[in-house]
């Protein structure tokens, strides 16, 4: 979308292993998309000013 990035990660969400939430990074605030596990590794965000993208998964952390 012209607006939005939208990112996605094959990694594993299980119970057991999956990302808990993604991070969109820009000079003046952070967006937050919180993740559940048997969903889809993947969120929208803001396109605005975003410099970096972080994941947190429950085994490998950050």
């Amino acid at each position: 979308m012209e607006d939005e990035l939208h990112v996605s990660l094959a990694h594993p969400m299980s119970k057991e292993h999956y990302v808990s939430f993604i991070v969109a990074v820009s000079p003046d605030r952070m967006q937050v998309v919180k993740l559940y596990p048997e969903g889809d590794a993947a969120a929208r965000f803001g396109r605005s000013r975003v410099l970096d993208a972080c994941v947190y998964c429950n085994w490998h952390e950050l």
